[in-house]
């Protein structure tokens, strides 16, 4: 191209002038199309109204034989974090639920009853353990999983253990083995 000469740009200008025109008279076809014939129709993609939890027992009252130690650290508040092996379960609705015990330096369980909603990455607290029984938390809302303070361990739990998307459908059993793999990064 020789100085001066500016007609390859203006050239170019044009050309992107008639893809701009182009890509709204497309998009129209498209929508039109879709809802004369119905097949780009997504009819069966999961939203929030569609999405039902499943019934929800509380498990049996964690036993100090049935705790595993998670090592996983909670940004700097003293608490030993464990999970209650037995109360783990993933169920058909795609939350994974599980009772945690929080241990600080004085040895007093704080214990609760979760869920973590995978897909979602929302928590629910179904019950909170005071003298070894169960105080239900009827209705209580799902609310967004943090990764910080003493509630680190959900996020934890969430990205590593219960709802990594390599490992979606691994059983109790497995979620539980996965804790003692090499492959994780220190807590």
């Amino acid at each position: 191209m020789k100085t001066g000469d500016i007609s390859q740009p203006l050239a170019g200008r044009a050309m992107a002038i008639v893809l701009l025109s182009v890509v709204p008279a497309i998009t129209s076809a498209y929508e039109v199309g879709a809802e004369e014939t119905g097949v780009w129709k997504q009819h069966h993609i999961e939203t929030a109204e569609s999405w039902e939890e499943q019934d929800v027992s509380l498990p049996a009252y964690p036993e100090e034989k049935n705790l595993m130690d998670l090592g996983i650290a909670t940004d700097g508040l003293q608490y030993t974090v464990y999970l209650d092996k037995p109360s783990l379960q993933r169920g058909n609705d795609g939350v994974v639920r599980y009772t945690v015990i929080l241990v600080p330096s004085s040895g007093i369980w704080n214990v609760s009853n979760e869920g973590l909603r995978c897909g979602e990455k929302q928590f629910r607290r179904y019950a909170y353990g005071i003298d070894g029984s169960w105080q239900p938390m009827n209705n209580s809302p799902w609310r967004e999983v943090q990764g910080s303070g003493a509630n680190r361990y959900r996020s934890i739990l969430y990205d590593k253990y219960f709802c990594n998307p390599l490992r979606s459908s691994q059983s109790a059993e497995e979620m539980i083995n996965s804790f003692t793999e090499t492959w994780h990064e220190e807590m």
